[in-house]
């Protein structure tokens, strides 16, 4: 198995979804969970929310890619710091997504923090491996738009593989590049956007 991040230069990831695919090949569904306050603590993440408004509930997640229309997407909109006049419920998230294949593998870790109203921290990572000669994990990007300070958070992870790799030549002749666009709000909110899956 090979692990380790690489980043390709950033290529345009569409916007809309992708065109309907087969069920068998959706994305691995996502687990996510609310932090506790001790995790917040722990991680040095306790100046990012109120903890006297803390709520722990999980994140909502909803599959957009389908119908979007269906699934009241935020749309992107700046916010000024927290308001004085109203106590907004504070959390932390945590949300694991990926890509998976027969010997091919990749996953995305993404936790944020809200107040209710705006996005107050944000961290994103990916990896991916591969099993067998020819296969080969080529690296994986994150690219991230909105954010602190904003409603929203969007997260694009695209991964990187070899297909046809020749360990003796170190040629490969084919390659997929999946990915998967992910929404997070400021209330624990997850939309699933789009994906693909070559």
């Amino acid at each position: 198995m090979s692990l380790g991040a690489f980043s390709y230069a950033q290529t345009s990831i569409p916007a809309a979804s992708p065109a309907p695919q087969s069920r068998a090949a959706d994305p691995i569904e996502p687990k996510g969970r609310a932090l506790t306050a001790a995790e917040i603590r722990r991680k040095g993440l306790s100046q990012y929310v109120d903890l006297s408004n803390l709520r722990e509930t999980p994140p909502r997640i909803v599959d957009a890619s389908r119908n979007r229309s269906a699934a009241n997407v935020l749309a992107p909109v700046k916010r000024p710091s927290k308001s004085s006049n109203r106590n907004y419920v504070s959390g932390c998230w945590y949300l694991q997504t990926g890509y998976g294949a027969p010997n091919l593998g990749g996953t995305a870790d993404h936790t944020w923090c809200g107040d209710g109203n705006r996005v107050t921290y944000t961290s994103a990572s990916c990896t991916g491996g591969s099993n067998g000669p020819t296969y080969k994990y080529e690296g994986c990007q994150t690219v991230e738009n909105y954010g602190v300070n904003w409603n929203v958070w969007d997260v694009t992870d695209r991964w990187h593989f070899c297909t046809q790799y020749n360990p003796q030549t170190g040629a490969c002749a084919s390659r997929i590049h999946p990915w998967q666009k992910n929404r997070y709000g400021a209330n624990g909110q997850v939309w699933l956007l789009a994906w693909s899956n070559s």
